[in-house]
């Protein structure tokens, strides 16, 4: 008997909507991987294909993550998360908000 951690990935690859899953384990698994207290300066985490895109307002986080995208490519593609990544693209600013200023 199969344990339920290795059917899951099986089953959520035959439903509809899957992409949205992949996404979502992407961006949990890149957030996990800055850790909390970094990931809460991303305005913004985004998965667009194979693109990983990351807003900050943070200078410095945006230098050290443009300098650190080939290792966090590295380790979220070993997790198989659904989506191989091929880039991370890094933007510094805020977020655009659709709100009336």
């Amino acid at each position: 008997m199969d344990k339920l951690g290795n059917l899951l990935p099986r089953v959520l690859a035959r439903q509809p909507g899957r992409g949205r899953v992949t996404e979502l384990r992407v961006k949990m698994a890149f957030a996990r991987l800055l850790g909390e207290e970094l990931a809460s300066f991303c305005e913004s985490i985004e998965v667009k294909g194979t693109t990983l895109s990351v807003a900050t307002s943070n200078p410095a986080l945006a230098h050290q993550l443009r300098l650190d995208s080939e290792e966090f490519l590295r380790l979220l593609n070993q997790q198989l998360l659904g989506r191989e990544l091929r880039l991370i693209r890094i933007r510094t600013g805020r977020a655009s908000s659709s709100r009336p200023g």
